[in-house]
């Protein structure tokens, strides 16, 4: 892997990371889920190799949204059209004027976003297990569990209960736990993950 060159973005006087890695004909940003850290995450095989393995076919753009790694929180939980609004300073940054855009998780709803007010620089919409909400399901208490999230944020079994949802192959091994858990420590604080 290349030296990592972390530069950024001005995006309304808030500063949003981003990294290039390869050079190939075709850009493709990832849209990452709910926290990143453009650093820590070159420490995870399984996250290199996917990593490694785009950029040997795509110039791939990396970036932490607002609020998560290494970019700036801007004073207030930010709304998507702000962040989407940040993609595309990044994206300008890179001088990007046609790019595929790959998300996931909640990644998702940025890229769908973006790619609907700027069609015109959009090659592509991958789309990663996006999450979406229906009437159908059971009350539930929104406030109730922000304060749980921010109660338990930072603690090995908040990350081992989202480890066990997510990736139950990898939940018993102490490495990826220990890995995973310091992932979601400095990707995002309760403070920057919640309103």
């Amino acid at each position: 892997m290349e030296e990592l060159d972390i530069r950024y973005a001005r995006s309304g006087g808030v500063a949003i990371a981003y990294q290039v890695v390869g050079d190939g004909p075709t850009d493709l940003v990832y849209v990452p889920d709910f926290v990143s850290n453009l650093v820590y995450v070159w420490e995870s095989p399984h996250w290199r190799d996917f990593y490694e393995r785009l950029a040997r076919t795509f110039r791939l753009i990396l970036f932490d949204k607002r609020g998560t790694g290494l970019s700036d929180h801007g004073g207030q939980f930010a709304a998507l059209d702000t962040r989407m609004e940040d993609l595309h300073a990044v994206l300008d940054a890179t001088g990007s004027s046609s790019t595929a855009l790959l998300a996931s998780h909640d990644g998702c709803s940025l890229a769908a976003l973006y790619a609907a007010t700027y069609p015109e620089r959009t090659r592509a919409l991958v789309l990663f297990h996006p999450v979406a909400y229906s009437k159908f399901e059971p009350e539930r208490d929104p406030d109730s569990e922000l304060a749980q999230l921010r109660e338990e944020w930072g603690t090995q079994a908040f990350s081992d209960e989202i480890m066990r949802m997510s990736v139950p192959s990898l939940a018993d091994d102490e490495d990826e736990r220990a890995w995973f858990a310091n992932w979601l420590r400095i990707g995002a604080s309760p403070s920057r993950r919640t309103p």
